[in-house]
Order: C-alpha cells, then structure tokens, then sequence
C-alpha cells in the first residue's frame, strides 16, 4: 500500500479534522454510518461500544488522527490493523442477507462521511466552507481514502458528485436498525463515568441523562432530512436553535484560544511540532532556557533534581530506575560544579559556566560513566528497553502511556526518524541528548523529558 504524504500542514485536512469542536458532530456521524446496512449490522455482531462507549469513541478518534496527523510508519500500521479487523467482520444479518465490513460501497459511506461530518461542523458553527475550499478538503479527503486502498471511482469525483451521492445514500440506502436506536436512545442508560474520573452515581445518572439527552436531540435535529423523516424521528421544538447556538458558541470561543489549543491531543502535537521553528541553541543561553529550572539565575543541584524528577515522571519509573536516574544527574552535577569551582551544595552562575566553557574546562568528551554523558546513556536504557540497538515506535509509546505529556513526547521523537519506518536507532538517540544537555543542539524531546519547554 502506497502511503500519501502530501497531506501535512497547511492542508485543509490538518486544519479541521483533529479540532475540539469535531465531537460535537462525532455521535452524528456514527448514527450515519451505523445505518449503513452493513456497518450497522458488523457493529451489531462484532462491537463491544455499548459495554466500552468511552474506550470505543477515545480508539475512533485516535485512529483517524492516527492516519491524519500520523508518521507514514503510524500511518501504514494503522491502516494495516484497520484491514485486518474488517477482514474479520462478515456474517448473515438479522435478515438473512450477507454482510462484509471490509465492503468497497461501506467503507467509502463511512470515509465520506467524515467529510460530511466537517461541512456539518462548519455550517452549524456559522464559518461554513467555500466552494474553493470544500473542493480543496475534499480533494485531499479523497487522497487519504487511497490509502485505505479506495480506488479512484470508488468515490464521488466532485464535490457537486458527493452531493448527489450523500443524498441518495440517505434518501434510499440508510436503514433503522437497532445499533441506530440504540444510539439515539437505549445508551442514556448504560454509559458509565469516563475512566479516571470519581463521581458517585447519584451524581453520574443525572448528568448522564442530561448530557445523553442533549447529544441524541442535537443529532436528530441535524440528521439529513430524508433519513429523519424515516425514522420518524420528532425533535424538541427549538432544538435546531440551541444547537446552532452551541456550535457557535464553541467556534468563537476556540477562535480566541492559541492554535494548538484548539485541537486535540494528538493533532495539536503534530501541529505543534511541525510549526515550531528551529530554535538556535548555544552553549551560553542554555544556562538560561535549559539548565536554569527555578529561573532565578543560577544553577544548583535542586535544578538538576528537578529534572530526574520530571524524567521520573515522564517514564513512569520503579524505584531501581529511579535511583539510575538520580545518580546519573548527581553525577553531571559533580561534573559541572567541579569544571566551575563550585561547592557541591553552592550555586553556579552563568558567569562561571561560560567562562568554564571558554576554557575548556566543560563539559569535554562524554564519558558513559559520569557526567553528561551517564545521564544520556541512562536515558537511551530506559527508552531502548531491550537494548538491542533500536527503539519501534510501539516501545516508546507504551512506555510514555503514562506522561502528562505523551502526544508531544511522541510527535518530538519522530525528529530521530529521519526514514519514516517508525524506528529510533539508539546510538542516534543518546548522541542527540548528549548535544542537548550541554547545549550544542536543540532536541524538543528532550525540552518535554527534561521539564523546560
């Protein structure tokens, strides 16, 4: 399968599919496709979203983002899970007709109609797309779909074809059937407090109600007519107000926030690390950016500290590794206080770190043992599990599943990938922290491990 790698950013892609106000229009798009007969009818057999709603709709999102925003090794693998769970999904449905998930016909309805999803999202936020640039998206949205191996007329040519095509699919193909009604009534009942978050019940079943309710009336006031009209579905007088009201409100308040802000987790990593410029990184203003913690001009080994504990924290650390890492930086500290002439429990200014590099004094050649160069070793052992020379990408990303901040860890990492097959090559690795940690290059990886971003 050949990997698109056009998109990035700029593209109207990037621009709009990973932002925050994409869920307000994400229950819409799985009532659309799970109409769809045979989406409905694979999901009816094979999907546990009514027992695990939150994990169901959290791997969704990941999983587009993950061919939206992702490496082209992310990318590839993604798509390759993705096949092999459709391949899986096939059976009779309840009216004795055979189904396929992996269906050229229901794979396209359920590409398109997160397309569609975005116009929605557009409109009812009053910054509807122009026609210039809806053919725009819908160019690059067909681009992404030949990766899922659509061909090029499995899909509307135009955005005037996808018009025409939506409205019949909805018009003539989309049906009722329970995973429909269940999402449009039965889940109120059923969807447990997000994962990690401690409400009682008597607190949960109200606002669960509340907050269900508004969702299902949200999206029966906006579902294509036609389809509406078959399922004889009656919304609540003025709810398409409230609802174009609400997008509303959401567009203008995300319109004031930073850009990443605006984005979720991952798409805002992606965004982020492809938009922020090289930073010109010397050995002198390093005191200040890097080694400095606490800000207040001068460097002690409470500031060195302070990053094993974020390194710590960051790699979710036994105690045995802890210490590893504690040593290591009581080590770069005995280095640098010794090539300044400090006391062990002084301080060392700029001024004496600077004049320690004019001579030479610091830091030297790196030493695997002691200094710096024992803290990018212990670094490159703790990221390189197995030691064998070489980090997969699924080895980093299991091992930052518990960081504050795993997204921008993961999308900095990607700057050691310079071949895009999703691996880091260990050597690489601790040659680019050691640089980092006596200021000769920038490493944002590092900035995020380290604390000082």
């Amino acid at each position: 399968m050949t990997v698109d790698v056009a998109l990035g950013p700029g593209s109207s892609t990037w621009e709009r599919l990973g932002q925050w106000r994409y869920l307000l229009v994400m229950h819409r798009a799985l009532v659309l496709q799970a109409a769809h007969p045979a989406v409905g009818a694979a999901v009816a057999e094979y999907s546990v979203y009514n027992a695990r709603p939150w994990r169901r709709l959290f791997r969704t999102i990941e999983s587009l983002h993950t061919y939206v925003y992702g490496s082209p090794s992310e990318q590839r693998r993604e798509l390759a899970r993705l096949e092999r769970l459709h391949r899986r999904m096939q059976g009779t449905d309840g009216y004795g007709r055979a189904y396929d998930a992996g269906d050229t016909k229901a794979r396209a309805w359920v590409h398109l109609t997160l397309f569609e999803a975005v116009l929605t999202m557009q409109r009812l936020g009053g910054d509807p797309l122009s026609s210039e640039e809806t053919g725009r998206f819908y160019d690059e949205w067909r681009r992404v779909g030949r990766r899922f191996g659509l061909r090029e007329d499995d899909l509307p040519a135009t955005t005037q074809e996808f018009q025409a095509y939506f409205d019949h699919v909805t018009a003539e193909v989309l049906e009722d059937n329970a995973t429909v009604r269940d999402l449009l009534s039965g889940s109120i009942y059923r969807i447990p407090p997000p994962s990690g978050l401690p409400i009682p019940g008597l607190v949960w079943s109200p606002l669960r109600f509340a907050v269900v309710t508004a969702a299902v009336q949200a999206t029966t006031a906006t579902l294509p007519r036609a389809y509406r009209e078959r399922l004889r579905l009656a919304s609540v007088p003025g709810s398409e107000l409230v609802v174009n009201g609400l997008h509303l409100a959401v567009r203008m308040i995300t319109d004031v926030l930073p850009k990443p802000w605006r984005y979720m987790p991952l798409a805002a990593a992606s965004i982020r690390a492809a938009e922020t410029p090289a930073q010109a990184v010397v050995p002198e203003s390093f005191f200040r950016t890097v080694l400095d913690q606490s800000g207040d001009g001068v460097l002690r080994w409470s500031d060195l500290l302070a990053m094993a504990r974020e390194l710590s924290t960051h790699l979710d650390l036994d105690e045995k590794d802890e210490d590893a890492v504690h040593d290591a930086f009581r080590s770069w500290w005995e280095q640098l206080a010794g090539a300044t002439g400090t006391p062990l429990d002084g301080s060392v200014t700029e001024a004496a770190y600077a004049v320690a590099l004019a001579d030479r004094a610091y830091p030297g050649e790196a030493d695997r043992e002691r200094g710096y160069g024992a803290v990018a070793a212990v670094v490159r052992r703790l990221i390189d599990r197995d030691g064998n020379g070489e980090v997969r990408q699924a080895e980093y990303t299991r091992l930052l599943d518990h960081s504050p901040r795993r997204h921008e860890l993961i999308a900095a990492l990607r700057e050691l990938d310079h071949d895009g097959d999703g691996t880091v090559h260990g050597d690489e690795l601790e040659q680019a922290v050691r640089e980092f940690l006596v200021g000769e290059r920038d490493f944002e990886a590092a900035r995020h491990l380290l604390g000082r971003v």
